[in-house]
């Protein structure tokens, strides 16, 4: 199911992107389309409040006593005793835990039924929580807590679809690369620079955010694990592209040099993105020391709900659809240009 979920967005996005065409203009509609994508991408990552099953918070709590999560859950019982009121909780696997309010908390609206996002730390047992703060009350929708993401969790709908348009527009330029190298059109040498350069500007956005999560969970923006030193290598290789296009003058020469070296580029693509970093020890999710294979491909109950699913192939879906949007004004912006030179 997850799979399926994914796959749409991504099919979605291509669908989109390559209507009507790669050059010709987008239609109003499909500009309305796409921002709307981008919309609720954006919304959907970052207003739904992430909060924790009962088994879960009290795994991190009891591995981290000082430490602090959100809880969520449906309130099934409001009672009173001698310490001062608490509440039962039951979560969307059917687990219960009691939440104590400590004395001198103030009252909370909470009653019978309601759905409650709430920060606790470590109670007097595994299912007992102390009452922090209360998060969000009956939220329309929720992400989960994923151990060692949690807030990070939101980066996955940025991160990764950004890597994976770079990796799709690195293709693109081979593809148009082979098609100059049999036709000698120019339009393919245009089409295969643009797409180079939009997928090194997306794999630069992939870096960045990426950093900002290296920074919360593993301490500082970059530590030379093999997925950031292969994407540093990655940069380098195409960063040596746009060099060689900038030191030729000859426009036939640069094309036809340029589409041999994007061919050779590319072979790199899949070995520095998909292979090496899954070969060797990383603090990367998915690595070989990691035995989830990262919450995107994990197939362990939780990992990422259905809701998280839906959102993270939307960000498939709208970033495609904004690399093709950028690649048709780029590639025509570079051929006006072109045409008002010759």
């Amino acid at each position: 199911m997850k799979a399926i979920i994914l796959l749409s967005g991504i099919v979605l996005g291509l669908v989109l992107g390559l209507f009507p065409s790669i050059l010709k203009p987008k239609p109003l509609i499909w500009k309305i389309i796409t921002i709307i994508l981008v919309t609720l991408t954006i919304m959907l990552s970052f207003l739904p409040p992430i909060g924790a099953d009962v088994e879960t918070a009290s795994f991190i709590l009891e591995a981290k006593p000082n430490h602090q999560l959100n809880l969520k859950g449906k309130i099934t019982s409001l009672t009173n005793n001698q310490d001062g009121k608490s509440i039962i909780i039951t979560d969307n696997f059917g687990k219960t835990a009691e939440i104590s309010l400590i004395k001198g908390t103030n009252d909370v609206n909470f009653k019978l039924g309601d759905f409650v996002v709430m920060a606790v730390s470590k109670g007097k047992s595994p299912d007992n929580f102390n009452f922090l703060r209360t998060v969000s009350i009956n939220p329309l929708l929720s992400l989960p807590y994923v151990p060692k993401l949690e807030e990070q969790i939101r980066i996955l709908n940025f991160h990764v679809p950004m890597a994976w348009i770079s990796v799709l527009a690195y293709l693109l330029a081979m593809i148009y690369s082979i098609r100059y190298l049999k036709s000698k059109d120019f339009n393919n040498d245009v089409l295969a620079a643009s797409a180079a350069a939009i997928g090194t500007l997306f794999a630069i956005l992939a870096t960045t955010t990426g950093m900002i999560w290296a920074k919360f969970n593993w301490g500082s923006f970059w530590n030379w694990d093999p997925r950031e030193t292969s994407i540093f290598i990655l940069l380098l290789i195409y960063g040596a592209y746009f060099a060689l296009r900038s030191a030729i003058d000859n426009p036939e020469l640069k094309a036809r040099l340029s589409s041999v070296y994007s061919i050779i580029a590319f072979i790199t693509v899949p070995f520095l993105v998909f292979i090496l970093p899954r070969l060797v020890d990383s603090l990367h999710p998915g690595s070989a020391n990691d035995d989830t294979a990262g919450p995107i491909l994990s197939t362990k109950e939780g990992t990422l709900n259905i809701f998280q699913q839906i959102t993270f192939s939307l960000g498939f879906a709208s970033f495609t659809a904004i690399f093709f949007w950028m690649f048709n004004i780029w590639s025509r912006i570079v051929l006006i240009f072109h045409k008002k030179s010759i």
